[in-house]
């Protein structure tokens, strides 16, 4: 049962990121406020910011519910947060789209010659996400 616990904890952990993230890394002058943006830009960062909000909350919802179908409810919470990263991680794949590092190189940090820009940190989530819904899916078998 420990292992269903970790896994469930991850998964928490990673819905209440996408929950709040948006306001955390994006309701500052890189972003939401830089006069650089024009309305229409600052209008999808609003919209991704909410995107992020209702994925992580229903995640969080789903994954501390009690009644319903138990699997479906940590597929669902392990699913909804993963459709955040897994657009972000395929933004990049579109033209001219680039990651923070483009704009304001200073405050993103490297290893070596990799950029940890949002590209890496939405593996690392999706990651996360995949090894919290295993281990919570063993530990309730």
């Amino acid at each position: 049962m420990e292992t269903s616990v970790a896994g469930r904890t991850l998964l928490k952990a990673v819905a209440a990121f996408t929950t709040v993230g948006g306001f955390l890394m994006d309701w500052n002058k890189t972003h939401l406020f830089n006069d650089n943006w024009t309305p229409h830009a600052k209008f999808h960062d609003a919209m991704t910011i909410l995107t992020g909000t209702l994925l992580g909350s229903g995640s969080l919802y789903l994954l501390q519910k009690k009644d319903g179908d138990q699997n479906m409810n940590l597929k669902a919470g392990a699913l909804l947060p993963a459709i955040f990263y897994l657009a972000q991680a395929g933004s990049f794949t579109f033209p001219g789209a680039k990651g923070m590092d483009a704009e304001f190189p200073e405050k993103i940090p490297s290893v070596g010659r990799l950029r940890l820009n949002e590209g890496p940190f939405s593996l690392v989530m999706l990651a996360a996400l995949g090894a919290g819904y295993l281990l919570a899916k063993k530990g309730s078998e």
